[in-house]
């Protein structure tokens, strides 16, 4: 038998210092959500119906979701941000602004799917009256056929 096929020996390397920063995945998340949000305000607001809404609803969570976002220190680590009563007041008052544009939010989205709905039932009555007609039109067609066949 042939010792080619055996595992070469084991060489061991020691430990060297990480060459990557290590990022938190809280942190990282924290930062990829408020890029998003940072970035997409502009683009989704002039998309949709009710963007000038949509992009306060956005701003508001930029907002909120910067509050919540660890501030990062030069060195990469969470920096102590200090929390007065102030902030906290300013923090609440752009909860409640955040809640009234959702709530606005889903009073517009609740107009236009309404609105849809009705397009819908028009569509649908058209699409009936479309097959009705049609159905009169092939019978008459079919009538005047057969009569003229007869005739042959």
């Amino acid at each position: 038998m042939s010792n080619d096929s055996r595992i070469p020996t084991l060489t061991i390397t020691h430990t060297v210092p990480r060459q990557t920063p290590q990022n938190d995945f809280g942190t990282v998340l924290a930062r990829a959500a408020n890029e998003v949000v940072r970035s997409g305000a502009g683009l989704v607001g002039g998309m949709i119906p009710g963007g000038p809404i949509v992009s306060a609803a956005v701003s508001s969570a930029k907002t909120v979701v910067s509050a919540v976002a660890p501030k990062t220190s030069g060195a990469g680590m969470p920096a102590t941000a200090d929390t007065g009563s102030a902030g906290a007041a300013a923090g609440n008052q752009e909860a409640w602004d955040l809640l009234e544009a959702q709530k606005v939010l889903a009073a517009e989205g609740q107009k236009f799917n309404m609105a849809y709905l009705q397009l819908q039932n028009e569509m649908q009555k058209e699409s009936r009256e479309h097959t009705a007609v049609s159905n009169i039109m092939k019978v008459r067609h079919d009538s005047a056929k057969a009569a003229i066949n007869n005739i042959r």
